[in-house]
């Protein structure tokens, strides 16, 4: 999706003595938000449809593109992932300049809409949704209700943890369990010489634990590629902004006790609850939930203002759910 739409997304809230006044959304941003779910899934198959033409591409001549997610070239424009990036620093314990400019369009986009690439193009994620949705048939029971948001210092421990061995080993950790690279570079073997490498046996097992043990953990914990991502948010980094004071006592809930949003997460995470980030990869899906069956509580902002959590404790902590508004949306 282009920058301009994205910041026609603003919404700007202002709280004074429990009075809201919510700037009225003009057609194109109520589009947007009534189909932000097809068009992040569009922009994913158009992602995976883009690594098989590549190398098919390549196959019959046509060079201006090259590469994989781990590094691509697109004329004379080189771009790098930025935790490759960080890799070679720790590895080579030096700067390299040209490595830097390479990585500048994936750090300027990541500083604008956060962790985007993760949700919206990365082709594990969307072999994890749908993975996921096996799961759900598979155990159904496994769901939550108003589950709170992990703290971050899990994420960054096992980051730093990562990124620590690959400093004192000398070993590349990061291109090893990089899954976009690696899945990106499996697609051009399979298109190039008909085979998989052994590889493809690491995502495989990822995917079962996944499955049957821990929904989720990889994208949500582990990934290398998402936390170097999550080191790059600013003041004005797309935000999901939560309003209470619109979502007050009237959000519908399911059966399992979970908010719409809450239950529309791919990885769980509640966004009516503080912590949210630096795990949330702003897919959108909590806020194409609550725009289209919800109370248009949460919106993309670039502004974010804490003040509209006012009053989330008490929404949280005593749910008032108006009992013909309990609705049942499944899984």
């Amino acid at each position: 999706m282009s920058f301009s739409a994205f910041t026609h997304l603003l919404i700007y809230d202002k709280c004074s003595n429990q009075q809201q006044e919510t700037r009225t959304m003009t057609k194109f941003e109520k589009y947007i938000y009534d189909h932000l779910h097809i068009l992040r899934l569009i922009t994913q198959f158009a992602a995976l449809a883009f690594l098989f033409v590549i190398p098919a591409l390549n196959k019959y001549g046509f060079n201006e593109i090259i590469g994989t997610f781990y590094s691509m070239s697109i004329g004379n424009l080189d771009i790098v992932d930025p935790a490759l990036m960080l890799q070679h620093i720790l590895l080579t314990k030096e700067i390299y300049f040209p490595l830097l400019l390479a990585g500048i369009i994936p750090l300027i986009l990541t500083l604008l809409f956060g962790k985007v690439f993760c949700s919206w193009i990365c082709p594990f994620n969307l072999i994890a949704e749908y993975s996921d949705k096996i799961r759900k048939l598979l155990k159904p029971k496994t769901t939550k209700g108003y589950n709170k948001n992990p703290k971050p210092h899990y994420y960054w421990l096992i980051f730093g943890i990562i990124i620590t061995i690959v400093a004192i080993s000398g070993i590349p950790i990061i291109t090893l369990i990089s899954f976009p690279g690696l899945l990106s570079g499996q697609i051009a073997d399979l298109v190039f010489f008909g085979t998989l490498g052994i590889e493809i046996i690491a995502i495989v097992i990822i995917l079962l634990i996944e499955i049957f043990f821990k929904p989720r953990f990889w994208c949500k914990y582990a990934c290398p590629v998402g936390a170097t991502l999550g080191l790059l948010r600013a003041k004005h980094t797309l935000t999901i902004q939560y309003n209470a004071q619109i979502c007050a006592e009237n959000c519908p809930i399911d059966k399992k006790k979970k908010s719409i949003c809450n239950n529309a997460c791919p990885i769980d995470l509640n966004p009516i609850q503080p912590g949210i980030y630096p795990y949330c990869t702003n897919c959108g899906e909590c806020i194409s939930a609550c725009q289209n069956k919800g109370e248009k509580a949460l919106s993309f902002t670039f502004n974010y203002d804490e003040k509209t959590r006012e009053y989330q404790p008490n929404i949280i902590k005593q749910p008032k759910i108006d009992q013909t508004r309990r609705i049942s949306y499944g899984n």
